[in-house]
């Protein structure tokens, strides 16, 4: 179950996926289950985008876009919402070699914690900027995107909640 707001870039994935096409080199992954397991993903990509909630005393809603050499330099705000966080595991990935050219664009959630699926209402109009900032950042790393529905949030909630029912 996602965390409400935490799990926007979770929720912003789903939308993307189908919505629009992609270039075959773009990969959609969840890592707010992988923790450490990240390190190995440093290890066999060049560039990554990270999509999530960021902790900040920032008004619910704001977007932030953090290129690696800045995320470096975090150490109090505007980390993002886990245990172990992609400072975390840029750290540890730096250990063992090169780290892959990062950005993490992410939007400060309103409503943390307790099992609910989908955005609180505070989220809903910042989070089509959120989206919108994402395809601007995927087309800037020169992915071709391709417009293929017009699927929406809750249809989409509904169906994952349809197929992951017993």
């Amino acid at each position: 179950m996602i965390l409400r707001d935490e799990g926007l870039g979770v929720l912003a994935t789903w939308i993307l996926e189908a919505n629009h096409a992609f270039s075959p080199e773009l990969r959609f992954l969840d890592g707010g289950v992988l923790g450490l397991d990240l390190v190995s993903e440093f290890e066999r990509h060049s560039r990554l985008l990270e999509l999530d909630a960021v902790a900040s005393l920032d008004s619910p809603g704001t977007i932030y876009r953090f290129p690696g050499e800045a995320l470096w330099k975090r150490e109090g705000p505007a980390r993002t919402a886990h245990e172990v966080d992609l400072l975390d595991v840029l750290k540890i990935a730096s250990l063992l070699g090169p780290v892959p050219n990062l950005v993490l664009l992410g939007m400060v959630p309103a409503e943390v914690g307790g099992p609910a699926l989908g955005l609180s209402s505070l989220l809903q109009k910042p989070f089509r900027r959120y989206l919108a900032a994402i395809l601007r950042e995927i087309r800037h790393l020169g992915i071709r995107v391709r417009n293929k529905a017009r699927t929406s949030l809750p249809e989409i909630l509904e169906a994952k909640t349809r197929n992951e029912r017993p």
